[in-house]
């Protein structure tokens, strides 16, 4: 087991930069904006979609017209993987203030994307939006009003957020009203979920490793809602969502094996900007969890002479809502199945059955509990009352 510095530490080579940290966010506004001084760079845009109020629900904002709005400072710093740190200045209007040039409010809506040129996709949820007020569009960095080429025409400045949420490059912001709550009610294992679906050989960075389609893995979901978001967790503790229909639509794959396996990998994804080490993955119904990488940010327990994750640190670690007073079926590769109330699932634990990062996962339980142990688990189902 790691310890929680190292976790932290680990963190801090997720992405290019991987933890962004606001030093101060000043709540007056600044001093007049400075203007680029070359009239083509000043009309470049950012849509913005999914405006209820609009006909059509799309508007456009300048850059010219983002240094029209109250501007807001920001000192931060970033990290890289090399370990030094590097500051900057960031000056731009707040995205509530953007959202509402366009004609909306941000508080209506469930969420919202920002998208890069490159077709970086980053949700922001409700709960991020509601505690980053300081959000911003920063559209002057360093007191340099033209952005170089690799984050015109603005990026966001992301107070206390990770690396992944300060997007550059920003060319829309997607509005959501409504995105589906995750009722997870099946916790698959992925190397049993995904046994039998031949891999593809994937570049990654200079090395060719296995990877699985994510199209097949959802293919053998029991229901997935294109409207839903897809989930991944790091076993350092990093969160990200992706909007669901452009996984459907679009090339994505885990990679099993190799450097920062398991992660996820695609042709419109930027090297570096992969999440590492995944510990499980979800879309509204489903979830799948790699056991072995699990151990790294949960509570473990021992049973004879081997570690594992009690059974309700894994569904409450994936999003289950109810535990203890519902019932479970505990189903195997080989056929077995264990109906057990989740009041006694902190009596079992899922012990990878071995250190690869894609490895399967048996059930143990306490000898006093007469439950029989399950070899190679297949998936934990919510028994429908």
């Amino acid at each position: 087991m790691r310890t929680t510095t190292t976790k932290l530490f680990a963190l801090s080579v997720l992405l290019l930069c991987i933890v962004i940290f606001a030093t101060s966010c000043g709540e007056s506004t600044a001093t007049a904006p400075l203007d680029s001084g070359d009239p083509e760079y000043e009309a470049q845009t950012i849509r913005i979609e999914g405006i209820r109020e609009l006909n059509g629900g799309i508007a456009e904002i300048s850059v010219a017209q983002l240094r029209t709005l109250p501007q807001h400072e920001l000192d931060a710093y970033y990290m890289r993987t090399t370990g030094l740190s590097e500051r900057f200045h960031m000056v731009g209007p707040l995205l509530s203030d953007v959202i509402a040039f366009a004609g909306g409010n941000m508080d209506d809506y469930a969420g919202l994307a920002i998208i890069g040129r490159d077709n970086y996709f980053f949700l922001f949820s409700r709960e991020v939006l509601d505690n980053t007020p300081e959000l911003m569009i920063a559209v002057t960095v360093d007191g340099n009003p033209r952005l170089p080429a690799d984050s015109a025409p603005a990026r966001t400045g992301v107070p206390g957020q990770f690396g992944p949420y300060w997007v550059r490059m920003i060319s829309s912001i997607v509005l959501y009203e409504y995105i589906p709550q995750k009722e997870i009610t099946s916790v698959w294992v992925f190397n049993a979920l995904t046994d039998g679906i031949e891999p593809i050989e994937y570049e990654y960075f200079g090395s060719l490793d296995r990877a699985i389609s994510l199209e097949q893995v959802f293919s053998r979901f029991d229901h997935v809602d294109s409207r839903a978001f897809f989930s991944m967790k790091s076993a350092d503790g990093f969160k990200r969502d992706e909007a669901l229909s452009l996984l459907l639509t679009q090339r994505h794959y885990i990679k099993i094996d190799g450097v920062d396996a398991p992660t996820n990998v695609s042709p419109r994804l930027m090297m570096g900007m992969n999440v590492r080490d995944i510990a499980w993955i979800s879309t509204n119904a489903d979830a799948a969890v790699f056991p072995y990488m699990m151990l790294e940010y949960l509570d473990t327990h021992t049973i004879r002479g081997e570690t594992g994750v009690p059974l309700d640190e894994v569904l409450f670690a994936v999003g289950v809502h109810t535990v203890r007073a519902a019932e479970f079926e505990l189903v195997g590769t080989g056929g077995e199945r264990v109906r057990v109330s989740g009041e006694l699932l902190h009596r079992a634990i899922l012990a990878p059955i071995s250190h690869e990062p894609n490895s399967g996962g048996r059930v143990l339980w306490l000898d006093d509990y007469g439950y029989p142990d399950i070899d190679n688990l297949l998936r934990i189902r919510l028994v429908e009352n």
